[in-house]
């Protein structure tokens, strides 16, 4: 699946190769309309996020932001980056139109609500008053609480339209047992279990009372499994060992079973003692053990040419066929050539 989802990300959803589009006043809260989709001016200002980027040009170079704000020539090339943000967004929201022509439901009115619900929430437990919330939005970068829900409402709205489809083109690949062999036998050293560690792990609520239970352990009053065996707070877990640049990893790697690591803190209400109890070499699979792994890695390549395919045939089909209507009172631009 990450194979896809990036190879979606990094595409120019540009609208220079859409269908019709034309230039038109609307009412002043409209930026455009796209396919009978109206995009509000919060809707695209939470993507575009001007007033951010001019705060930030204020901060650096006074005299530049009051030729951005107080020229014609400054004028244009904000609205030259409006423009630039404007094809972008509109490429995605017609993804997501073109996901949900596939019949998927991507629940937009649930999840929009589900967002303005959870941001009054947040706002009601922080007891700010109404100037102090709009203060903190301004500081994001948003001039209303709207603009930022729309934020997040569109990033989690065109990831969904991405998970859905490549659960679709997934469920439409078959793999044979045929392929599964050839594919193990010809990549049997990309099918390994990873070097791992099974941990031990006893929490206490204080630094003091994890560090006084380890001095106990290391002079032999008692040991680490009467610990373990006798606290309610206890568990064990196995990880991989195999990124080195994490240094409890690390540590972990260069130790030999029966070490009983130095007291860590574990998360914000706990501290943590910790025994490696067993290691496990990197070993290579036998096909029964990569059987599931090795139809992952064949499905998602097999879709990944179906969405390479799905993208330049029916997707592209479907930006040709698409409307889009531009406000002319912020945009002005060459019709004939979609500028």
């Amino acid at each position: 699946m990450k194979k896809t989802l990036l190879l979606l990300f990094v595409i120019a959803l540009i609208i220079s190769s859409f269908g019709a589009i034309s230039y038109k006043e609307l009412d002043d809260k409209t930026i455009a309309i796209i396919n009978n989709e109206t995009i509000n001016y919060d809707y695209f200002q939470s993507q575009a996020k001007s007033l951010e980027i001019l705060r930030g040009i204020n901060n650096i170079n006074n005299v530049f932001y009051k030729i951005l704000v107080g020229t014609n020539e400054g004028n244009n090339v904000i609205k030259k980056y409006e423009k630039y943000i404007l094809d972008k967004f509109a490429g995605e929201i017609l993804f997501i139109q073109f996901v949900e022509n596939k019949g998927l439901n991507l629940n937009k009115n649930e999840l929009l609500n589900a967002l303005k619900e959870q941001t009054e929430q947040i706002l009601k437990s922080t007891n700010l008053n109404d100037n102090d919330i709009m203060l903190y939005f301004i500081s994001k970068g948003f001039e209303n609480k709207e603009q930022y829900i729309y934020s997040l409402y569109h990033e989690r709205l065109y990831k969904n339209a991405v998970s859905e489809i490549y659960q679709y083109l997934l469920n439409s690949v078959e793999i044979t047992n045929e392929e599964i062999i050839n594919e193990y036998e010809q990549n049997k050293e990309h099918y390994y279990t990873k070097q791992s560690a099974e941990l031990k792990m006893v929490f206490f609520k204080s630094s003091d009372e994890a560090s006084l239970t380890y001095q106990k352990i290391i002079d032999g009053y008692y040991t680490f499994d009467e610990v373990y065996d006798n606290s309610s707070e206890a568990t064990s877990m196995t990880i991989s060992v195999e990124d080195e640049s994490n240094e409890f990893i690390k540590k972990v790697k260069n130790s030999v079973p029966g070490t009983v690591l130095d007291p860590i803190k574990y998360n914000e209400n706990y501290y943590a003692l910790i025994k490696i109890n067993k290691k496990f070499p990197r070993k290579q699979m036998k096909l029964e053990e990569a059987n599931n792994l090795i139809i992952e890695n064949l499905k998602d390549e097999k879709a990944k040419l179906l969405f390479d395919k799905l993208v330049s045939s029916e997707f592209n089909e479907f930006k040709n066929n698409s409307e889009i209507i531009i406000n002319s009172k912020y945009f002005k631009g060459d019709e004939i050539n979609g500028n």
